[in-house]
């Protein structure tokens, strides 16, 4: 009898030693920390001839191919951050509108996807001796593309981009790398300048 009431009190204990704790919790995903680089730029000229000033943590990266025709086409990669922009520098020939509207057209290709659109104009600036205009497009949601512009200097020059990252993104996780690259682009466009 005396061992039955051990073995009673023994099991009262591991019971109550067991059913006090809380049963587990699975833990939230948590996301890394993005620490972005110093805002520093450098002068860097493209084999297009523009010109134009670049985060110091980006590189141009030229593309060769027999299809550009006079097109000129270069990227710049943010390793950093996993993305590039792709660049295509094209000279003027009565083509402007034509260019303008193809432009647009690949920016409003992602309409479907794109949960807002946001433009910003650029106009009359005078930051070298070429007055250059462009349109800056920020692209919101789950879109292939977040940032996509154009700019020209609307006699000789017109150069366009997009930006891609390099793997599937989650726009929400990649806000303030998408920031500072629209931030770096916008420098780009307002220091570009042509030969």
């Amino acid at each position: 009898m005396k061992r039955f009431k051990i073995n009673l009190v023994f099991a009262f204990l591991l019971s109550a030693s067991i059913g006090c704790q809380s049963p587990p919790v699975p833990k939230q995903k948590g996301y890394f920390r993005i620490s972005l680089p110093d805002i520093k730029f450098r002068l860097d000229t493209t084999s297009c001839g523009s010109s134009f000033e670049l985060p110091v943590y980006s590189h141009i990266e030229v593309v060769k191919s027999d299809k550009s025709g006079k097109a000129c086409w270069f990227n710049i990669r943010f390793s950093e951050f996993n993305a590039r922009l792709y660049c295509t520098d094209v000279p003027v020939k009565n083509n402007l509108e034509s260019l303008m509207n193809d432009a647009q057209e690949l920016v409003f290709s992602h309409d479907m996807k794109a949960s807002g659109i946001s433009r910003i104009r650029l106009g009359g600036l005078e930051t070298s001796e070429n007055r250059t205009t462009g349109v800056l497009y920020h692209l919101e949601g789950p879109v292939a593309t977040p940032i996509q512009f154009f700019v020209t200097d609307s006699t000789n020059n017109f150069l366009r981009g997009s930006l891609y990252f390099d793997q599937v993104i989650n726009a929400d996780s990649t806000a303030p790398i998408t920031e500072r690259l629209l931030s770096d682009i916008e420098q780009l466009i307002s220091t570009i300048s042509w030969d």
